[in-house]
């Protein structure tokens, strides 16, 4: 019976380890856009956290890290108890945040207590997709329930195990048939689902520093300074991707993506799209009884006029339908349009994108979401490019969510010569990750993107187009 338990232990720590780490990296590569689902989750319609938002960075580096620890925690046999302990309550935790997630009804209501204490009926914010592996692999709500259910069945093993004394630190001989499974399965995971590399070496390198410090301490707690270890590896990577941005882009505006082809909708590319229909509830008042039907059965089979075994037409028995809440439901997947919110708009709104996309010439963007609370130690080198970009017969212009006003007071104080457009605040989030950043497109195709930090000399610039 141990020896069964051992080896579904092993197995488990494998998949659940790696599976851990490569979660942690991919929301760690993308802690902006974590941070944004957080807020969503937080808002009053959602779980109503409100309070949480100005914290919202900081938590999901917490729950990267955190993630990223225990998944290497598994995988060394660090702190057996401790260890399993909270990978139980995290994933306990996620499998209820999904799930609430999953049967969230957006046509529903809640009740909240707003600042001065009044209760408050609103409307439901459903989460439409919970993030766990960002816009790497989009799983639906319901979709990442199952998963979910799936590793908490792996995570099960690892517990009993740890509290009956079968999880140690391992042996020599234990890291290496361990490390090398959690490895090939990280390998097969990257390759085949994200198309990503680094996430094994990523894994290699948090091993390699939790090995490290085992091998060369005989400290009581040295199992704590491995973790220690470990935090500066991945606290690194993250730092990097804060600071810069992501390593790996899997947005509709990163590297090589064609805007314009990205705007486009399934029928202008001459793909089959996906198929909608919508779910309505009828009901009868005074009987109680309620069904709900699709709107394309209910006119293709004429329900109206149907009778049931009793005799009675389906409008008799269900005399009121709620076609105003119809609940819109996916009957058939297809490819959907990847950039929907993308305008360009100037000061007298005119929206300049299609003519901006279409240029054959290079285009500079300086993007910033919030205009108020960008960052401007860089933007004597956004001016610098400015300049360069007109002398040689490019484009640049700002690209913010600020109104016509608050861009020409921008420019006179910060003396900016090239105009500025307004654009979507959340379509601004998903174009760069950082405030600001700097975008190069051509021919409407993204060629390169800089943080604010990072931006490009103009003859860094000139010598990277004329590579091309």
């Amino acid at each position: 019976m141990l020896k069964a338990l051992d080896g579904l232990t092993w197995l488990s720590r494998m998949l659940v380890g790696a599976l851990f780490v490569v979660s942690g990296l991919i929301k760690s590569n993308d802690a902006l856009g974590f941070m944004y689902k957080l807020e969503e989750y937080f808002e009053p319609g959602a779980m109503n956290l409100e309070f949480l938002a100005p914290w919202g960075l900081e938590l999901a580096v917490f729950v990267c890290i955190a993630e990223i620890l225990l998944g290497i925690a598994i995988l060394v046999g660090a702190l057996p108890r401790l260890t399993a302990v909270l990978t139980t309550v995290m994933m306990v935790f996620f499998t209820w945040l999904t799930w609430y997630t999953a049967t969230c009804d957006p046509y529903g209501t809640k009740q909240i207590v707003d600042a001065s204490g009044a209760a408050l009926e609103i409307a439901n914010q459903c989460v439409l997709e919970c993030g766990c592996f960002g816009n790497a692999i989009p799983l639906t709500a319901y979709q990442s329930f199952l998963k979910d259910v799936v590793l908490l069945i792996f995570v099960a093993p690892i517990l009993l195990s740890a509290f009956l004394g079968r999880i140690q630190l391992n042996t020599p001989r234990q890291s290496t048939f361990l490390y090398a499974g959690a490895l090939l399965v990280t390998y097969l995971f990257a390759e085949g689902m994200l198309e990503w590399g680094f996430p094994v070496l990523y894994l290699a390198l948090n091993l390699i520093a939790a090995e490290a410090v085992k091998r060369r301490s005989n400290h009581d707690q040295k199992e704590w300074f491995m973790a220690l270890a470990v935090v500066v590896v991945s606290g690194f990577v993250q730092y990097w991707t804060l600071a810069h941005l992501p390593l790996k882009d899997y947005r509709p505006y990163a590297d090589g993506e064609s805007i314009i082809e990205n705007r486009m909708t399934a029928e202008e590319l001459g793909l089959e799209g996906p198929e909608f229909d919508k779910e309505i509830r009828f009901y009868h008042p005074e009987t109680g009884a309620e069904t709900l039907v699709m709107q394309s059965r209910y006119m293709d089979e004429k329900l109206w006029d149907k009778s049931n075994e009793l005799g009675k037409t389906f409008n008799e028995t269900y005399p009121e339908g709620d076609w105003e809440n119809a609940k819109e439901v996916k009957i058939k997947d297809g490819y959907e349009q990847r950039i929907m919110d993308f305008q360009m708009v100037d000061a007298s709104g005119f929206d300049l994108t299609d003519d901006i996309l279409a240029s054959d010439k290079p285009v500079l963007l300086q993007v910033s979401k919030d205009l108020a609370a960008m960052s401007t130690s860089s933007q004597d080198n956004f001016n610098a490019l400015g300049q360069v970009a007109g002398d040689r017969g490019w484009s640049m212009y700002g690209l913010t969510n600020a109104t016509a006003e608050e861009h020409a007071a921008f420019a006179a104080e910060r003396g900016v010569t090239y105009p500025f457009l307004t654009c979507d605040q959340t379509e601004l989030k998903i174009v760069v990750r950082a405030n600001p950043g700097l975008v190069l497109i051509q021919n409407g195709v993204v060629v390169e993107k800089w943080a604010g930090r990072d931006v490009p000399s103009p003859e860094d610039l000139a010598e990277l187009l004329n590579g091309r």
